[in-house]
């Protein structure tokens, strides 16, 4: 058995002058006021903003990178009626994103469509082969939400066919940037964007509200579950989107949520950002990893009770399915990983292993070691492995293999997560150069 490691690090006494200025000026008892000062809430007004968001401090969205050229071109299409696809991703963030673009394009009366790729046939982020069947099907304009950004060879590609391409995306941006026609990002370099921490579906959300001239307020429950589900920093902006997204779900407007939250037991009228977090998130990523996650689109933006309560079925058994895997492999990963304690990176390859649950694992394994993990997996007759990992704080995993991906075939992610693919007879060479970027 592995026991959990942590490297705990204890806060130091806030100021007492400053606690007794903030219990006294807010009528809140002193621990709470030495726990805003612990968080760097020192002034009144801060700490007021904190504990009673307001969805008026929610930043402007044109303020982001790009975003009166995406808005541009997709007003264009819509005036056209050309067909607008709008590219997602498979996790919940990926999900919510979708919804959240497509509805804000039906609204307006755009000819839209959505497509989630498959984790296993199309991999993450822009392909080549799906962005062939979509540009044949006929589309013109392709919006990418909660992905793009390292997607520079597929999407110049369909650019070069007269084929437009609007990256919507909050990922790490790498070296090289596609040539599409805007890249809306809420850390675009040298752009003045206030706040970096938005989620795929935070930036989605801010281009419907571009789009619609309007606040999107109907959207914001959808906002409120991709971004937990994301664990983005609930702090800023993201503190009032959130608060407000936990309020609508509270209501049940939603026939697919409502049912999914009766099967899972939820008190959808008390629901709370734990109830998201571990309970909507995992199911609904559940279906990018076992099943088909176009399903979870139809979930979140169906108007039909029965339908909605018939694709609550089919996440749930998604659901249950993920839990066996993942219960299997965590056994063998568990004991790969107790044979490697001596190792500062954990990199445990499996055979067989379901790649769709490939990512919790990671996670599991990191929090009984106290180590960034990467488990990887080949199937039969393949020479490539795919893997996902997680790190830990003060080690960014993204920054570790970025100056690697010679050894990669595919790769992408954040400082605290990635997805990756290596070939199998590299996986020396792969371990080497992240015990490498440990020792630094």
């Amino acid at each position: 058995m592995i026991n959990s490691h942590y490297a705990w690090q204890f806060q130091p006494v806030a100021d007492k002058k400053v606690c007794h200025d903030l219990s006294s000026q807010l009528h809140i008892s002193p621990i709470m006021a030495q726990l805003l000062a612990n968080r760097g809430i020192k002034e009144a007004d801060a700490a007021q903003a904190f504990l009673q968001p307001d969805l008026q401090t929610v930043h402007d969205p044109h303020q982001l990178h790009d975003m009166d050229k995406a808005v541009d071109r997709i007003e264009q299409a819509i005036a056209a009626n050309e067909k607008i696809t709008v590219y997602g991703d498979y996790d919940a963030d990926g999900i919510t994103s979708t919804a959240v673009m497509y509805e804000a394009l039906n609204e307006i009366g755009a000819n839209v469509d959505y497509y989630i790729p498959d984790r296993f046939k199309d991999g993450y982020g822009p392909n080549a082969d799906a962005y062939q069947r979509i540009i044949a099907a006929g589309t013109k304009l392709i919006i990418t939400v909660d992905n793009g950004v390292s997607g520079k060879d597929v999407i110049d590609a369909a650019m070069a066919q007269g084929v437009d391409v609007v990256v919507t995306d909050h990922h790490e941006l790498p070296k090289e940037l596609p040539n599409a026609v805007a890249i809306v990002h809420p850390r675009y370099p040298g752009s003045n964007y206030p706040f970096p921490d938005l989620s795929g579906v935070g930036v989605a959300f801010k281009v419907a509200w571009a789009l619609q001239d309007e606040f999107p307020e109907e959207m914001l429950d959808l906002l409120a579950i991709g971004e937990i589900a994301d664990v983005v920093s609930v702090t800023d902006e993201n503190r009032a989107l959130i608060g407000a997204g936990i309020q609508l779900l509270r209501q049940g407007m939603r026939p697919g949520i409502h049912a999914l939250l009766q099967a899972a037991g939820v008190n959808e009228a008390q629901l709370t950002s734990t109830d998201i977090g571990f309970t909507i998130a995992p199911r609904l990523n559940a279906l990018g990893r076992i099943a088909d996650a176009n399903a979870g689109v139809e979930l979140l933006t169906t108007v039909d009770e029965q339908t909605g309560s018939q694709l609550a079925q089919q996440v749930e058994a998604a659901n249950q399915k993920r839990r066996e895997l993942v219960d299997q492999i965590m056994a063998e990963a568990s004991d790969q990983a107790a044979h490697a304690l001596d190792q500062p990176v954990l990199l445990l390859v499996g055979h067989n292993w379901h790649q769709g649950v490939l990512g919790i694992v990671a996670s599991r394994i990191m929090d009984q070691t106290g180590k960034p993990t990467i488990i990887a997996s080949a199937d039969d007759g393949s020479e490539v492995a795919k893997a996902s990992g997680r790190s830990i704080a003060g080690f960014n995993l993204f920054d570790a293999l970025d100056p690697h991906r010679d050894l990669l075939t595919t790769f992408g992610g954040h400082p605290a997560a990635c997805g990756l693919s290596f070939e199998i007879g590299k996986t020396d060479e792969l371990r080497a150069a992240l015990f490498a970027q440990a020792q630094k």
